[in-house]
């Protein structure tokens, strides 16, 4: 069977979130302040930067304005995540999104997307509509609060750039829930390195010796952190047999054996009348919905399994 190249497995860690492999991006929390060298200024972490955008922000109206109808509200967010993800099909995979400039600025789009972005996108437009005040405003503060270790925009090592860290961190918050591990997941032993590794692969770090440190020590942060919490994944053979388990927006990450990376792609859980899909910005070119999820993550190269979280209302 024929399996996706180079492009779409470095999704996560080099299409734009940080989300997990070959091109551009990256995270973290407070590391700079373990860093080896003396951090850049900080932003100021409490103040929300909304991005100076009238585009984005006539079509975020636009959107809201589409929705206006569903009474979205009243409902559970497995069932907003799909309505909202589904008004995204065929917006346009854009790689490199977050890492333009020179600093780390809040980047909002409803246009274009890499795999990470769009799930960030997504879980903060359905966390806006089902909250009291589902303004623009408030859908920038839950993408800065998805993006960023405890929610605060700091530095470029702020942003959760593996994953399984992403996934930890929102989930202390109670953002999403990991459900890896009672669905059957196993021990993914991984050194996450990837970033440090191949630092000349990332705009900010071969130009950057501070946050080259600074991401080092994130990476360091993460490894003390696996000692107690295990990463852990479902194996590609047995998704089909978690189907009934899953629900519509239950955040899936595609988990490598790549060397010193967790996950290379991200998506959604989208029921279809066939069984289920994966609604995801995919390197091809767009936002599709791949039917089956088991044949697609099968097809990925390096692709060995999933990870899982559910967002929580």
């Amino acid at each position: 069977m024929r399996k996706f190249g180079k492009l779409f497995f470095l999704c996560v860690l080099l299409g734009g979130i940080s989300t997990t492999v070959f091109l551009n991006n990256s995270q973290k929390d407070q590391i700079s302040a373990i860093a080896k060298s003396k951090p850049s200024a900080p932003q100021n972490p409490d103040v929300l930067n909304i991005p100076n955008s009238a585009g984005e922000k006539l079509e975020f109206q636009q959107l809201m304005r589409s929705l206006s109808d569903r009474q979205l509200s009243k409902l559970p967010i497995d069932e907003v995540i799909q309505v909202v993800s589904s008004k995204l099909l065929g917006a346009t995979y854009r790689e490199g999104l977050l890492d333009q400039g020179e600093t780390e600025k809040l980047f909002v789009s409803l246009t274009k997307f890499d795999c990470v972005l769009f799930v960030e996108t997504v879980l903060a437009l359905s966390r806006n509509l089902l909250s009291p005040t589902p303004t623009y405003e408030n859908f920038v503060q839950n993408i800065q609060e998805v993006r960023y270790a405890n929610g605060k925009l700091d530095t470029y090592c702020s942003r959760l750039h593996y994953f399984s860290e992403w996934i930890r961190d929102n989930q202390k918050r109670n953002i999403v829930r990991d459900l890896t591990t009672e669905l059957g997941g196993i021990p993914l032993n991984k050194t996450l390195n990837f970033m440090s590794n191949n630092w000349q692969k990332y705009s900010r770090l071969k130009s950057n010796q501070v946050n080259y440190q600074c991401i080092l020590a994130m990476e360091q942060k993460i490894e003390i952190e696996l000692k107690s919490e295990q990463l852990r994944y479902i194996p590609s053979a047995k998704i089909k047999s978690i189907y009934p388990l899953l629900k519509a927006g239950d955040i899936i990450a595609v988990t490598t054996d790549l060397k010193g990376i967790d996950v290379t792609h991200t998506g959604f859980v989208y029921p279809t009348p066939n069984g289920i899909g994966l609604i995801h910005a995919s390197p091809s070119g767009k936002v599709k919905i791949s039917p089956d999820l088991q044949r697609y993550v099968e097809r990925v190269d390096h692709a060995i399994g999933i990870m899982v979280a559910r967002p929580v209302n």
